[in-house]
């Protein structure tokens, strides 16, 4: 008995008398062993038994009982993830066997947060492992925690999670921080444990900040994870509960109530003030709405506070607050180490990209949002890393840039209408025939086509005052270009020059007939809205002979009927109709009518641009109105709608394939933008990467690769 020494207050220790069952803080075998001095300061109360008695009732022990605390005493933690990040666990069968446990059974898990310093790993030894160093402590400036450790205790079926300290010394400080939140997501109860004497703001930025990453990246991850594993767990319980351990030597803490008065006996024997976990939680609410909001990813927050003075820390008082939660039936239901292994290599895998060792706000959004920038604009894509679908942006607001041509057309009706409907330039409307479309594109222009609205633009639709489409048809918007992206190269120029010489060419080999039903067909097009269509023209206005097939018709520009050549021979000045003043074909009866005067020419037609209508008086044939449209205007806009990476013609001396001088028939390559001779570009391939998805002349060495 001789060897057994009081373990609590008296100094040199006197020899122990009794022993205290009810307490397993200082102890061997879980009993505290006390003097009779020490035993009537603060154990009255409590179970004492003398040492001599409690030696003869260790003998009786069952074997079980003895095998149980030879586990407990050979306890010992194991390094789950380091400070790297990189699980040192591969799988649940190491995690089951370093831990002494099954993969299936169900637990809880606890983990334990706080400043470097503060006595992390010393109050878990002593909450859950009698006092032992299951966890390492330090006694130097060097922290004894560097990554995450776990260790089980049996008793509570707890998984204990000791963490790395903030504020301490770390190569990456980022990624200390975003580990330390996996490990909160993990846990089905965390402990925050701080020595400061009054509540310092770190722990309330802290907790926010947590619980904003937590809602916003984490949650559906566990989630996920439970309904693999169909774990029904209400969402207002999927976050963990935390605990506030709050130690004092000399400040009040939060439970105390200012309004009690301790007699000198009460001090002397270290009572505490009257605890008020109202008053405490009230006090906490206030903290969070002072820094803007509550942090409502978890669960429940529970202080539990401490006032040591110069005694040592009463673990008795934080062991009931935190068995208390650990064992609420409000705490998720227990899982299998499989399911919390699984979550935790989910959480690693996707949060796991490279993050800048630079000092950032506490769970900045850097450590969970994708890193892809805007090529535009720079703005970071607001969603989480490794994410599926397309990038979004953080901000709606984007710069143009000519570049990546990062401007779209969104429907006006729609818009108007609540709806976002992206519409772009097209050659001919969805349903026409190319051969019909090409035609209308070389007259009436490009259209521009909503999926809901049908065409709501056309570039030519009338023969003068065309407004641009910005004005009443659509509506730009500047978007985001992402990295790996493909742009919208505005190619609709050239694509229209090629589908006229297309047309061109087509209509040139037609024979005589088709020729004059296309001559009609484009005169109706560009005609005037008082004239007669072709189609309905058989006979002669005047003399009512028959129109052959091949027979010419001609429209007088005064009445707008139908004549033949020998009934329309006469000419002259039509101004009323906005022919201006020089003579234009009439019909016999025109000719000498009388019934307009100048005075009647208005102001609206002295204004019109009447060009496209005096064009009609110069077609022939369907041919010679296709070559005259394509030709001339063609060689002049040619170099004003090439794609960028065009080599300009200028510029184009010879072949770059075989390096024969061309000075005519220059092609450019849609692949390259080389110039070539017609010999070096006879294959035609779709170059998606450059914007043009149909077949389109290439050089022999694009179509090689493409």
């Amino acid at each position: 008995m001789s060897q057994y020494k009081c373990q609590f207050w008296c100094k040199p220790h006197n020899k122990a008398s009794v022993t205290c069952v009810d307490c397993g803080d200082f102890v061997f075998d879980n009993i505290a062993f006390l003097c009779q001095l020490c035993s009537e300061r603060q154990h009255q109360e409590h179970k004492l038994v003398p040492i001599k008695e409690y030696l003869e009732m260790s003998k009786s022990l069952t074997k079980s009982v003895i095998e149980e605390h030879k586990i407990q005493e050979t306890c010992k933690s194991v390094l789950l993830v380091d400070d790297c990040e990189t699980l040192c666990i591969k799988d649940v069968k190491q995690l089951a066997e370093s831990l002494h446990m099954t993969h299936d059974m169900p637990v809880n898990v606890l983990s334990i947060f706080g400043n470097t310093g503060d006595g992390k790993s010393h109050t878990l030894n002593h909450l859950f492992f009698g006092g032992r160093e299951v966890f390492a402590t330090s006694s130097s400036q060097k922290p004894g925690t560097i990554g995450m450790w776990v260790a089980y205790d049996s008793n509570s079926n707890t998984l204990v999670i000791d963490t790395e300290g903030l504020l301490g010394v770390s190569s990456n400080l980022n990624r200390r921080t975003r580990l330390l939140l996996k490990i909160l997501a993990l846990s089905d109860v965390a402990l925050y444990r701080t020595r400061a004497e009054r509540l310092h703001n770190d722990m309330f930025v802290f907790l926010k900040d947590a619980s904003n990453v937590y809602c916003e990246h984490f949650s559906s991850e566990l989630e996920g994870v439970l309904e693999k594993h169909n774990i029904d767990v209400p969402l207002c319980k999927l976050g963990p509960k935390v605990v506030v351990i709050h130690e004092t030597q000399y400040t009040d803490t939060l439970d105390c109530s200012t309004e009690t008065v301790l007699t000198d006996d009460q001090k002397a024997l270290g009572s505490s003030d009257k605890p008020s976990l109202q008053r405490a939680e009230e006090e906490i609410t206030s903290r969070f709405l002072a820094l803007g909001e509550y942090p409502k990813a978890f669960s429940k927050i529970r202080y539990v506070g401490v006032k040591s003075g110069k005694q040592p820390t009463d673990f008795d008082l934080i062991r009931e607050g935190v068995l208390e939660e650990l064992n609420s039936s409000s705490i998720r239901n227990r899982k299998s180490i499989a399911v919390i292994m699984e979550t935790l290599q989910v959480l690693n895998s996707k949060f796991s990209n490279t993050i800048s060792p630079r000092p950032l706000s506490t769970f900045s959004d850097q450590f969970f949002r994708c890193p892809t920038l805007c090529l535009t604009c720079g703005d970071q894509c607001r969603l989480s890393v490794s994410h599926e679908g397309k990038h979004s942006p953080s901000s709606s607001y984007c710069r143009y840039q000519h570049l990546h041509k990062n401007r779209v057309y969104i429907c006006g009706k729609c818009y108007q209408n609540g709806e976002r409907s992206e519409v772009m330039t097209k050659s001919y409307e969805e349903g026409e025939s190319p051969w019909s479309g090409y035609a209308k594109l070389a007259w009436s222009g490009y259209v521009i086509e909503c999926d809901q609205c049908g065409v709501i633009y056309r570039s030519r639709q009338y023969w003068y005052g065309n407004k641009p489409p910005e004005l009443d048809s659509v509506r730009t918007e500047i978007v985001h270009v992402w990295p790996g992206e493909e742009s919208k190269p505005e190619n609709l120029g050239r694509y229209v020059l090629d589908q006229i010489y297309s047309v061109s060419e087509t209509i040139g080999q037609y024979s005589a007939g088709p020729t004059q039903v296309v001559s009609d067909w484009i005169t109706d097009q560009v005609a005037p809205p008082y004239w007669v269509p072709n189609h309905l023209i058989s006979n002669c206005n005047s003399c009512r002979k028959e129109f052959v097939p091949l027979a010419q018709k001609h429209h007088c520009r005064a009445c707008g009927n139908g004549f033949c050549s020998d009934c329309s021979a006469q000419s002259k000045p039509v101004p009323w109709r906005g022919w201006g003043y020089e003579p234009v074909r009439v019909c016999d009866k025109c000719f000498i009518s009388t019934d307009h005067t100048d005075e009647e020419l208005t102001e609206e037609y002295l204004a019109a641009d009447i060009t496209a209508w005096k064009v009609t008086e110069c077609l022939k044939t369907a041919a010679s109105v296709v070559k005259s449209v394509v030709e001339v205007p063609a060689s002049i806009v040619t170099d004003s709608v090439r794609p960028d990476y065009w080599v300009p013609d200028v510029d184009i001396i010879e072949c770059y394939q075989c390096k024969i001088p061309i000075s005519q028939d220059k092609h450019h390559c849609r692949g390259c933008g080389q110039g070539f001779c017609s010999g070096c570009t006879t294959s035609k391939r779709p170059v998606p990467d450059r914007g043009w998805t149909y077949p389109v002349r290439v050089c022999d060495t694009c179509s090689l690769m493409l």
